[in-house]
């Protein structure tokens, strides 16, 4: 019996095991076929990251969206465009946490609930003994429907595990990939530049160039002098010089 006749009775799970003892280095890409095959031939690439998105679909007045974040990652200054645009500057406060700022955050809450209004309270992995205080409080709430709290903090071994567990958790980082990160990006592009095409075309060099340097961090450290985040601020800030 010729092997290709034999390959076609083999089940996609028995021909992912060969192609595990035989080619490894394409296990990555049996794994992705054998994916695609079990749930019909969807893509089994992440769909890009978008806070309206998760706004309108995932997220409650009752539930905090809390941000696990990485060094040198801020979702911040995204949320705060995002939030200009959704319920108005004036309706979003944001307090950073570490100064000395727990009662004025936990006055802001009350008011934020109150009203409506979005508050974010960032570095929360800087008062971890004081999360107890806010998850009794934010407990107590009798929330406005279009209030939201959202939280950012970086993986702490103290973060109180009911508050991580009834929160919406999200892990902020750069897309995987040229394509994922360039789709990322597009969401969040101003519509200022519709119906210009040079506006346009700098943009995408500019966001193409981006996302080059955030994939070129996964070789670090070879080539580079040191370690830095290129973020959204990064970008943001480019497209401020050049548009």
């Amino acid at each position: 019996m010729e092997i290709p006749a034999k390959a076609s009775k083999l089940s996609s799970f028995q021909k992912l095991l060969l192609v595990q003892v035989f080619r490894p280095d394409r296990l990555e890409s049996g794994m992705n076929n054998f994916v695609k095959e079990a749930f019909g031939g969807q893509s089994v690439k992440p769909t890009p990251f978008s806070l309206s998105h998760l706004y309108e679909h995932e997220t409650t007045c009752t539930d905090p969206i809390l941000f696990i974040i990485s060094p040198g990652s801020d979702p911040s200054q995204e949320l705060q465009q995002f939030a200009e645009q959704a319920v108005g500057r004036d309706a979003y406060h944001e307090i950073a946490m570490g100064g000395g700022q727990n009662e004025y955050a936990l006055e802001t809450l009350k008011q934020a609930a109150e009203k409506g209004e979005w508050l974010c309270l960032k570095n929360l992995h800087l008062v971890t003994p004081w999360l107890q205080t806010l998850e009794k409080e934010f407990k107590q709430l009798t929330p406005n429907p279009r209030f939201r709290l959202w939280l950012t903090s970086e993986p702490h071994g103290k973060f109180p595990s009911i508050l991580l567990q009834t929160s919406l958790k999200i892990t902020y980082e750069t897309p995987p990939g040229l394509r994922n990160n360039l789709q990322r990006t597009f969401q969040q592009v101003s519509q200022s530049i519709q119906g210009d095409a040079t506006r346009a075309q700098v943009l995408f060099t500019l966001s193409w160039f981006h996302a080059l340097i955030q994939e070129r961090r996964t070789y670090i450290p070879q080539g580079w002098s040191k370690y830095y985040e290129f973020s959204y601020g990064d970008l943001k800030a480019g497209e401020t010089m050049l548009l």
